[in-house]
C-alpha cells in the first residue's frame, strides 16, 4: 500500500496491537473506526521475516498500512543503555531485526533508552469515572536504586552515542526509521539519568545523527506535557513540534493529555488536561506530517455498560473531529 510520512494529511492509526489481535472482528472494528495505520508489537523470538510478513499480510488485506513493528520487549535493552555485558550482542540482533524489517516493507521502528523502572507500579486514580494512572514525583525519588550502583548523564549519552553510530548506518542502508521515544516519566530516579526529558534533550540527539532523515522521534505529547520545561511550568509543546516537524523528524505521535507538568499529574481523556490538543493537532497539520497519530494510555472505563473499547472509541472520533477541524478553512456561515 502507498505511504508517504511528509507532505500530506495526518493518519489516524493505531499502536500497542499483538500479532494474536489481528484477527477478522478486531481488523474490522479498526476500519470502522476509521483507522488507516497499524503498529504491532511482537517478542522478539517472532521477529523473524517470515512471521513478520505474516502479520503485514493481515494488516494489508485489511486495508490497513502496516506503519511499523517493534520487539515488544527489546525496544529498551538495558544491556544497551547502560553499556552492560552483552551490549554488542543485543546491538546485532537489532541491526538483523532492520534489516528483516526492511526485507518485509515496514520502514519505522520504535526504541527507548532505559524507561524500565516502578515509576507507575499501583498508582493508579479516577478521571471522569474511569480508572487511570497517576504520578507523584516524591514517592518515586523515594524508591531505591534499580542497579547496583548509579548511572549518569554523561555516562548515558556515551551509551547512546555508541549505540547511534553502530546502527544507524545500518539503519540508512536498509531504508529503516528510527523513532525514539521520551523517558516516561521524564525525570531521574532510582539511580539511573533519565536523559531523553527535555526538548533539548532531542535537540542533541537529533544533531548528534546529523539530522539523518532516518533518526527521529515517536512524540508522546503526554511525555512532553509532563515534563518540567525550562521554567518549571512545562514544554512548548506546539512548537517543538514545529521545530522537529520541520526538519521530518517526527515520525508517529501518541495523542494524549495530563492533568498538569511535574511534579504531579493524571493520565486524562486528551480532551481534559491543560494540554490544548487543537493547537498540537494544528502544529502537525502546519507542518506538514503524515505519520500516524495514535490514542495511548486511555483511561478505562469502568461501573457502566460500555465495552472494553469505549474509552479507545471515544479517543478515535475526538482525534478525528480534531484532523478534520484543521483541515479545513474556518467559516462563520453554514
Amino acid at each position: 500500500m502507498p505511504w508517504s510520512h511528509r507532505g500530506g494529511d495526518v493518519k489516524l492509526g493505531i499502536s500497542h496491537q499483538q500479532a494474536r489481535m489481528l484477527n477478522p472482528g478486531h481488523l474490522a472494528y479498526l476500519t470502522q473506526m476509521g483507522v488507516e495505520a497499524v503498529e504491532v508489537r511482537i517478542p522478539e523470538a517472532m521477529s523473524t521475516y517470515d512471521e513478520m510478513a505474516r502479520i503485514r499480510d493481515r494488516v494489508e488485506e485489511a486495508g490497513l498500512h502496516l506503519f511499523e513493528i517493534m520487539r515488544g520487549d527489546r525496544y529498551d535493552s538495558p544491556e544497551i543503555a547502560l553499556g552492560l555485558p552483552g551490549r554488542d550482542r543485543e546491538i546485532e540482533r537489532f541491526k538483523s531485526f532492520l534489516k528483516d524489517l526492511s526485507r518485509v516493507g515496514v520502514d519505522c521502528t520504535t526504541y527507548t533508552w532505559c524507561t524500565h523502572s516502578r515509576h507507575y507500579a499501583g498508582a493508579e486514580t479516577m478521571t471522569r469515572g474511569c480508572r487511570t494512572r497517576s504520578f507523584e514525583l516524591d514517592a518515586i525519588l523515594k524508591c531505591p536504586h534499580a542497579y547496583d550502583r548509579e548511572y549518569a548523564d554523561e555516562e548515558m549519552w556515551a551509551n547512546y552515542e555508541y549505540f547511534i553510530r553502530e546502527v544507524l548506518p545500518v539503519a540508512e542502508d536498509v531504508g529503516v526509521r528510527l523513532q525514539l521515544h521520551p523517558n516516561d516519566p521524564p525525570v531521574t530516579h532510582e539511580g539511573v539519568a533519565r536523559i531523553f526529558r527535555s526538548t533539548d534533550a532531542f535537540r542533541r540527539a537529533m544533531e548528534f545523527s546529523g539530522h539523518s532523515p532516518f533518526s527521529g522521534m515517536l512524540f508522546c505529547v503526554g511525555t512532553w506535557a509532563e515534563m518540567f520545561g525550562p521554567d518549571g511550568k512545562g514544554e512548548d509543546i506546539p512548537a517543538a513540534i514545529r521545530e522537529f516537524g520541520a526538519r521530518g523528524q517526527i515520525y508517529q505521535v501518541h495523542f494524549r493529555n495530563v492533568s498538569s507538568p511535574m511534579p504531579e499529574f493524571i493520565e486524562t481523556y486528551p480532551d481534559d488536561g491543560y494540554v490544548n490538543m487543537y493547537n498540537v493537532m494544528k502544529s502537525l497539520h502546519d507542518t506538514q506530517f503524515q505519520g500516524m497519530v495514535v490514542p495511548d494510555h486511555v483511561p478505562i472505563c469502568e461501573d457502566s455498560d460500555a465495552t472494553p473499547q469505549a474509552g479507545e472509541a471515544y479517543c478515535f472520533g475526538y482525534l478525528r473531529a480534531l484532523m478534520q477541524a484543521v483541515q479545513q478553512p474556518r467559516s462563520t456561515s453554514m
